[in-house]
């Protein structure tokens, strides 16, 4: 059943491009940057988050800018994907009820958005690190791995909020809470050898910790990230999508009748 629908999918790959395309075109309209908002958005927090931190609350890491920047883009790809994708059934009722598609196509077309603004992102990181004396090496060749297994873990979770929201109107809310709070229990603004080792199993439960360190490994230590970590994280984003999507299939017969 599962993989009939991912194949209706892949039959509708055109109106998911479009999709896509259309919400990176009208995301910025009418705003005077335009779509230069999808780099400035993550300077200015990159500001804001060393400003305080390097100055105010002196944290003890060389180069700070760039130890935060090196992670945050991958958080704010996280984060803002999962918020938008909480509400995106709901606030495409009136598409769902006219038109006929795979209800899946939303969620999928918010997470690719999502890669493509990380994307953009990379094209102001990776000049920022060779300024910083921090240049490309053979362990970047870990990066299409690690933007694999967080699109699919990203996706995952996406499609269970997006299905959940449907019925459960406070859970877009709750979720900018639990977000907020999962974001000081990712080490994004901070190195792991702050944490006291008894909290350290926090971090060993939180798939976004261990890609967040992964990602810090290559573009800021310019080492190779833990193997055996990512290989568990990919194979329990995989069977989270399974799940989720299993979920999402079982609750979108419902949807018309909700939204």
């Amino acid at each position: 059943m599962m993989l009939h629908d991912w194949k209706e999918i892949y039959k509708y790959r055109e109106f998911l491009k479009n999709n896509v395309l259309k919400d990176l075109r009208t995301r910025y309209k009418g705003s005077f940057f335009g779509f230069l908002w999808t780099l400035l958005n993550p300077l200015l927090m990159l500001i804001v988050y060393s400003t305080l931190f390097s100055i105010i609350l002196k944290m003890p890491v060389d180069n700070y800018p760039i130890f935060l920047f090196c992670t945050l883009l991958s958080w704010i790809f996280f984060q803002s994907t999962v918020q938008t994708s909480s509400s995106i059934i709901v606030n495409s009722g009136n598409l769902i009820k006219k038109v006929y598609f795979p209800h899946e196509i939303m969620p999928i077309s918010v997470v690719l958005g999502g890669l493509l603004n990380y994307l953009f992102g990379l094209v102001v990181l990776i000049p920022a690190l060779i300024m910083y004396g921090y240049y490309p090496n053979i362990h970047y060749l870990w990066l299409p791995v690690l933007i694999l297994i967080q699109f699919i873990f990203t996706l995952a979770i996406s499609f269970f909020v997006a299905a959940l929201t449907v019925f459960f109107r406070d859970m877009e809310h709750m979720l900018n809470i639990f977000l907020s709070a999962l974001l000081y229990l990712t080490p994004v603004m901070y190195p792991l050898s702050m944490i006291p080792d008894k909290y350290l199993w926090l971090y060993n439960w939180n798939p976004m910790a261990i890609l967040i360190s992964s990602y810090r490994s290559v573009f800021y230590y310019n080492e190779s990230p833990n193997g055996i970590l990512l290989l568990i994280i990919g194979v329990i984003s995989i069977l989270l999508l399974a799940l989720s999507h299993y979920y999402f299939i079982k609750m979108k017969d419902k949807f018309i009748e909700e939204i």
